[in-house]
């Protein structure tokens, strides 16, 4: 292996910062993960992961045993470091606007650490000419030049949450930098734990490259639910439409409909591109689709005065994921609560939801979030314990009725006999 570096990794205890920090300690790095929330920085150093991440135990344990990982809130561990990584979210505000303040505030508190020879790489998700900001941050409030006397480098994470640690050893690495110094030594330090290449572009290139990566996956979530409206119009099955249409073809790759397509990144990622372009409807559209499936799923319920008690099945933003953030069955809990219906939340992945008893008597049931813990529908049924409930699986996690419901709405009694339709 190429020589060990220390490296510090601001906000190394979330959710691309954690997993970022222990593929580095196991790549033999001495890492520090930097970040203002001491009780996940305890839980971690006590070797309890703050949330869910395949593989995270056993590379947490690693790194702990090596004494390769130290979690701390100290910023001064900078000028001890290398490699300084920054990963700290970018949110919007009310109005859609990007918000940097927190990032800068933080470039501008940490320049006082920075020395001659260091690496400073951007990691965060951040409106297209942060890194710009960045450079002209460091060299106002520090002696040095960019791409001289220390080095800059934009490189974003592309990982799917919960999977980081695999993900950022096996995809090809985007890294935007203003000269080719600078390149050349974020390109080495990569090349210490990524299987795949490196790839030079610009900082503008590399921010706009990440923001594209995640707005084709929610613009292709978007067309995906604008078909099942479509479909369900004509009284046709979404399922069976996008399944045969994808089947052998090599120019679809459609993902199926869900009402739940949210998350802290999807969610607010497409506003940071359309400042500057007169036409924007496709982004914006694509948030109101989606952003509009629960009220969709309410208005269904509304035809259905029968119903009083809803459960909720999944609060997380995706499967598998423990992470609430932007999860838009948070919004379809307060459209319900307008309605004053009965609400039931079951997440088998959070503390506070686990209870699953209280689904019984429930007059419907709505898949928020796909998780494999409520793939068993009977075992569902069983426990609302009568036929008259109401069942909504736009995702098609229930096979049994994937192609048989009317696009993911079906009774119990419906499923109990079969409910008739076509599938070849």
């Amino acid at each position: 292996m190429r020589t060990a570096k220390v490296v510090s990794v601001i906000g190394g205890a979330g959710h691309v910062g954690l997993p970022l920090c222990l593929v580095l300690a196991k790549a033999g790095h001495h890492v520090y993960g930097i970040d203002i929330n001491e009780t996940h920085n305890r839980l971690i150093m006590d070797g309890k992961l703050p949330f869910i991440e395949e593989e995270g135990r056993e590379y947490l344990k690693n790194a702990l045993e090596n004494q390769k990982l130290f979690m701390t809130s100290d910023n001064s561990k900078i000028e001890e470091s290398d490699i300084v990584i920054i990963v700290i979210g970018t949110p919007i505000d009310e109005n859609m606007n990007p918000r940097i303040s927190m990032l800068a505030q933080m470039v501008k508190e940490s320049s006082r650490f920075f020395k001659k020879g260091q690496l400073i790489i951007l990691r965060s998700t951040v409106f297209p000419g942060t890194t710009k900001l960045v450079r002209q941050l460091i060299e106002r409030n520090t002696s040095y030049l960019v791409g001289e006397d220390i080095f800059l480098a934009y490189a974003p994470e592309r990982v799917a949450e919960g999977r980081a640690i695999k993900e950022l050893q096996m995809l090809p690495q985007l890294i935007g930098t203003f000269n080719g110094e600078s390149y050349e030594s974020a390109e080495e330090f990569f090349s210490t734990f990524l299987q795949d290449k490196c790839l030079g572009m610009t900082p503008i290139e590399a921010e706009l490259g990440k923001l594209i990566s995640n707005m084709t996956r929610y613009v292709n979530f978007a067309l995906a639910n604008e078909f099942y409206l479509i479909a369900e119009s004509f009284g046709a099955n979404i399922h069976t439409i996008i399944d045969a249409c994808n089947y052998h073809y090599p120019r679809l790759n459609l993902p199926s409909p869900g009402p739940n397509v949210g998350g802290p990144c999807l969610y607010k990622d497409g506003w940071f591109l359309l400042e500057r372009i007169p036409f924007n409807e496709m982004i914006s559209t694509a948030f109101r689709i989606n952003e509009g499936m629960p009220m969709q799923i309410v208005s269904k319920l509304e035809q259905l005065p029968q119903i009083k008690k809803v459960t909720i099945l999944g609060m997380t933003f995706k499967a598998g994921s423990d992470d609430t953030r932007n999860s838009l069955s948070f919004k379809l809990k307060k459209q319900l609560e307008r309605n004053d219906y009965e609400l039931v939340l079951v997440d088998p992945l959070l503390e506070d939801y686990k209870d699953m008893e209280g689904v019984q008597g429930s007059d419907a049931v709505v898949l928020m979030t796909p998780h494999k813990e409520f793939s068993d529908l009977e075992s569902i049924m069983d426990l609302v314990a009568h036929d008259e409930c109401l069942y909504v699986d736009m995702w098609g996690l229930w096979e049994k009725m994937k192609y048989r419901s009317r696009n993911g709405y079906f009774f119990g009694k419906e499923a109990r006999l079969g409910y008739p339709g076509v599938r070849q």
